[in-house]
């Protein structure tokens, strides 16, 4: 999510030009239970994008209609918030904040406005299931988010839990499970249908609260696959249901775990315990508010900031001492949230750093790992192949998919690191170009004037 705040005015514009919205931009009224001294207002472009406005921005654009010139929308502003905003100052806030965002414009709107780029997203990011169907299921499971449901789902889940740590059968369960291939292959299975089964829990959540879900899709991050649901449209919901749709997917992975223990009581498949254990690992793992899984959306939504590594940069010019970015950023959090936000970042980004340097220097070693043991599944599979045995052939293909998507994702985000580190050295020189005179001064203590050819 972007975010567009006002900035001074200019001197001069046409007055007589005409601003309005771009085609298909809504405006959403404000984001409840954000975190900043102002109210921060939502707008939705007709690309799914959301965009936060301050006070100021989303009144000029709530009083753009496409009919009243620039000067005519001053004087309404004016009487309206009893501000003093010339023209130009309406101008200037059109051109320059609303229109690079794609929100509104007093000539042609943007071909390809801007939309979120961060470095740890996915890639190669496919929809499986389209917009349609994932709210008719939606719809079907958005039962299960009734307060009593809920209480029973959740004392049936612990329920589970007790037995699991009480029966002592886990190890033997992994041991009957591990040398098995069709059952390894139902354990792949299993986990590819709990994890839609989840990605449906922040639809099913999304919709309870009156947001509409969009499409379910899979692509890879940085290593490894990973499911997602289009929920952008829970920003318009208060916190409680933007918290809602955050946990779905989790709460969804609970009432999984509960469906197989009682499968496991009609079967006594030991796949089922070593799969209940595993999905216990995935919730553990999407509560980690390192990369952008259920956990940083859930942290976001708690302190009322829905985007947080945007404040990376500002906290990090304020600890070497450098003024913040404007009022947009850091200093417009309330103190409690300016410090949360704070301690995260000072936790996180070094975490990340060291774990990216980490993986960037292993990369060779991972990816000819990875290469290596692919050749070797492939001449089991072309043995199994021979002897017909189809559990260890359709076992050895899986693995040799999975062992070439970290290969495929460790690839594309090395060159996504290589683009944005070379983005910023040039942006670095090109700084330091534009101050000759401060690099004088840094070489030689005192400016010299160039000496004459």
């Amino acid at each position: 999510m972007s975010e567009a705040t006002e900035v001074e005015a200019v001197d001069s514009t046409d007055e007589n030009a005409v601003p309005r919205l771009v085609e298909g931009v809504a405006l959403l009224g404000e984001y409840e239970g954000g975190g900043y001294e102002e109210p921060r207002y939502l707008v939705s472009r007709a690309d799914g994008q959301m965009v936060l406005l301050s006070p100021l921005l989303h009144e000029v654009a709530g009083r753009l209609d496409g009919d009243r010139n620039l000067r005519e929308v001053a004087e309404r502003l004016n009487q309206d918030l009893g501000t003093e905003l010339s023209p130009a100052d309406v101008g200037f806030l059109v051109d320059q904040k609303l229109h690079p965002m794609g929100i509104a414009t007093t000539s042609e709107p943007l071909p390809d406005p801007p939309r979120s780029d961060p470095l740890l997203s996915l890639v190669f990011n496919t929809q499986l299931l389209p917009p349609g169907v994932v709210r008719v299921a939606a719809a079907i499971f958005a039962p299960f988010y009734r307060p009593p449901v809920i209480a029973l789902m959740l004392a049936m889940f612990v329920g589970v839990d007790v037995w699991l740590v009480m029966s002592g059968g886990i190890d033997a369960a992994f041991h009957r499970s591990v040398g098995d291939p069709v059952l390894m292959l139902a354990l792949m299975a299993l986990w590819v249908f709990a994890t839609m089964f989840h990605e449906f829990g922040h639809a099913a959540g999304c919709h309870y609260g009156g947001a509409r879900p969009g499409g379910i899709g899979v692509g890879i991050l940085i290593f490894y696959p990973a499911f997602y649901t289009n929920v952008t449209d829970a920003y318009r919901l208060d916190r409680r249901g933007r918290l809602r749709t955050d946990l779905g997917g989790i709460y969804f992975n609970a009432i999984f775990i509960v469906a197989m223990f009682g499968l496991y009581q009609v079967t006594g498949i030991p796949a089922l315990v070593v799969f209940m254990v595993l999905n216990h690992l995935q919730i553990l793992q999407q509560l980690v508010p390192l990369l952008r899984l259920d956990g940083y959306l859930i942290l976001g939504d708690l302190v009322g900031v829905p985007n947080l590594f945007a404040f990376v940069g500002p906290v990090w010019r304020r600890m070497r001492g450098k003024p913040d970015d404007g009022s947009t950023m850091h200093q417009a959090l309330r103190p409690r949230v300016r410090l949360l936000v704070t301690a995260w970042v000072l936790i996180v980004v070094p975490l990340l750093l060291a774990g990216l340097a980490l993986l960037l220097i292993r990369l060779p070693f991972y990816l000819a790992t990875g290469t290596s043991s692919a050749l070797r599944y492939g001449e089991v599979a072309l043995s199994a192949g021979g002897q017909g045995h189809v559990g260890i052939l359709l076992l050895s293909i899986m693995a040799i998919l999975i062992l070439l998507v970290p290969w495929v994702g460790g690839t594309a985000f090395a060159i996504r690191t290589a683009r944005r580190i070379t983005r910023l050295v040039r942006k670095a020189r090109a700084r330091r170009q534009a101050r000759p005179h401060a690099r004088h001064r840094r070489h030689s203590g005192r400016w010299r004037p160039p000496t004459a050819a």
